[in-house]
């Protein structure tokens, strides 16, 4: 069982070296396709130069980061599928377990696991556990998605599904999760944690989260998420409360605009 990692970068330093290491590490036939969008500071460099990791890369233009893992996940030719941004990591041993969940479960076509929570440097904030059920229903229903970066699934479902839609630029995953969970069983691997995912602040996730509560809403809904259901109001109250500080923080940098004007 072949496993194919897509990793999207647009000026990963510092950062990626240590992601691109993380897949190097884990000790099996892996895939990992590199998609660089025209970095400037350093990534291009550090991927022509590292080579031996046994990674491929990939130096082209492309609409973002959604458009570049479509094209990652059109060139990759294993049987299990993954993401990982280049500022995120694999455990160790992360995808042997992974290989191990997809072997004893074979009408599964998604397996997740809990992920960490890491700051800029590195350090444990916390865990991203796994939904307590996962069934469809359930999953949406509940407010916790499924973590990106220690969701794997299998390739043959992710084609038959139509893969990413390019309508989405912050919940692409959640969508996906959703599709691929219509049309098979999800493993859940409960505390297993198989990666962590960094919080920096001008990572896009951060800078857009309105949008991305809003992406979330409008997904969920179209798969019948009932609005008073725990996601409902969760991503309502998440939702409702950055409106206004994105407006806010829209309006000062108009006021400091004029004033230096």
């Amino acid at each position: 069982m072949r496993i194919s990692i897509v990793t999207p970068v647009l000026n990963g330093m510092p950062w990626l070296p240590e992601a691109v290491e993380s897949v190097a590490r884990q000790g099996l036939d892996v895939e990992h396709l590199i998609r660089d969008g025209g970095s400037t500071d350093g990534s291009r460099e550090w991927l022509t130069a590292h080579e031996d990791l046994g990674y491929r890369a990939t130096f082209d233009r492309d609409r973002g980061q959604t458009d570049a893992l479509i094209a990652g996940f059109a060139a990759a030719t294993g049987d299990i599928f993954g993401w990982l941004n280049a500022d995120d990591l694999l455990e160790p041993g992360a995808l042997r377990r992974v290989a191990e969940a997809f072997e004893a479960n074979p009408d599964a076509v998604i397996v997740s696991g809990a992920c960490l929570l890491i700051g800029p440097d590195g350090a444990v904030l916390g865990p991203i556990p796994t939904p307590p059920r996962p069934e469809f229903d359930r999953l949406l229903r509940h407010p916790n998605n499924l973590a990106q970066p220690a969701t794997f699934f299998r390739a043959e479902a992710y084609r038959q599904v139509g893969g990413l839609d390019r309508r989405f630029n912050l919940a692409m995953d959640v969508d996906l999760w959703f599709r691929l969970a219509s049309t098979g069983r999800v493993v859940l691997l409960g505390d297993d944690a198989l990666a962590r995912f960094r919080l920096r602040p001008n990572a896009k996730g951060i800078r857009a989260a309105a949008a991305a509560c809003r992406e979330d809403l409008r997904i969920r809904r179209r798969y019948g998420m009932p609005w008073l259901s725990p996601a409902g109001r969760s991503l309502l109250k998440h939702w409702l409360f950055l409106i206004p500080l994105w407006r806010a923080k829209g309006f000062a940098k108009r006021v400091l605009r004029r004033r230096a004007d």
